[in-house]
């Protein structure tokens, strides 16, 4: 049976119209060469009509999700996701992808969608990225979150001429990511949507852990990253809340996110978050050298709270028109 692999292309106009950029992005994506059968899903929160107009007639291979409302990308990525998967079934890896993440080949989609296929105990598969992302929480690498640092982080991290296996608690910024398939099967969503802004990535090291997987960076392949293209959490920015931003209320229901980590439970199990500014550090007794959770109860506790439930905010009620692209 042949791969197939779905690509989920970003995009967002609720504080700018970025319609005649998106083409550089796509133009290399488009033209990726894969062994398979690539599906590519373009995610539009809040664009405007031309947009989809513009962009249907430029790559009208492309299925086109418009989202009509103004919800976080964790929300609204998941959700092509789950479109995506009732008219083209399941997929053997499926890939985020920021609007302002360029390919440097036409041989990155099949290169790191090698390497999950080729190691099933990976979990998420990431490139590294030239500004804002290649660093690692934890390796203590000054600049680094800001690619001014970037050289050095590299050198630490891939010293043994290898794969980068991020550690428990350690994250990146991942601008680009692939995701096997059993974190959709067991979570129900891919990326945890309780979050609105930041730190999401600082939960990604827990919740491979927890189904006995790993988080990969690659050595081999980096991608260009033109940051704050269609401005990072235009919707939801934390700028304009009171409080540090690992405890912006969740939109949905207007809380703290804190509770979901700092209660007995949680930290008996190994939930660790935002570790780079040491406000939940996880217990390492909960893992093995694998980086694997050794209990079986962490996995049921971030499905329970990292994810939304129903109650708290319903996937069945966004208001969004999906149409299907047509092979060219």
């Amino acid at each position: 049976m042949a791969d197939r692999c779905l690509v989920v292309y970003n995009i967002c106009g609720i504080k700018k119209d970025n319609t005649m950029k998106y083409g550089q992005y796509l133009d290399m994506l488009t033209r990726q060469k894969f062994d398979g059968e690539l599906k590519i899903v373009i995610s539009a929160c809040m664009n405007q009509p031309f947009t989809k107009t513009y962009l249907q007639n430029m790559y009208p291979e492309c299925d086109y999700n418009d989202i009509r409302e103004i919800l976080p990308v964790n929300v609204t990525f998941n959700h092509s996701v789950i479109e995506a998967v009732k008219r083209h079934g399941k997929f053997d890896s499926y890939v985020y992808m920021s609007c302002d993440s360029l390919f440097r080949t036409e041989n990155e989609i099949q290169g790191m969608f090698n390497i999950l296929k080729n190691n099933p105990d990976y979990g998420m598969v990431t490139p590294q990225t030239d500004i804002d992302g290649v660093y690692a929480y934890g390796l203590k690498l000054g600049g680094g979150r800001h690619g001014i640092d970037d050289e050095r982080a590299r050198k630490e991290m891939f010293q043994d001429g290898t794969d980068y296996i991020v550690p428990v608690g350690r994250a990146c910024a991942p601008h680009v990511n692939f995701y096997n398939p059993k974190i959709l099967d067991f979570y129900g969503k891919l990326l945890p949507d309780i979050f609105a802004a930041y730190c999401t990535e600082s939960v990604f090291t827990f919740v491979n852990a927890a189904l006995k997987l790993k988080w990969c960076i690659c050595k081999d392949h980096c991608i260009t990253h033109h940051a704050n293209t269609d401005v990072p959490s235009a919707g939801f920015r934390p700028e304009i809340r009171e409080g540090p931003p690992w405890d912006y209320p969740i939109p949905h229901f207007g809380e703290s996110l804190i509770h979901v980590f700092k209660n007995e439970k949680a930290i008996s199990l190994g939930l660790g978050y935002e570790e780079c500014e040491n406000i939940v550090n996880h217990d390492p007794s909960q893992f093995d050298e694998n980086y694997f959770c050794i209990n079986e109860e962490l996995k049921e506790y971030i499905k329970e709270n990292l994810y939304l439930q129903k109650h708290q905010f319903d996937y069945d009620g966004i208001n969004f028109d999906y149409e299907e692209g047509w092979d060219v």
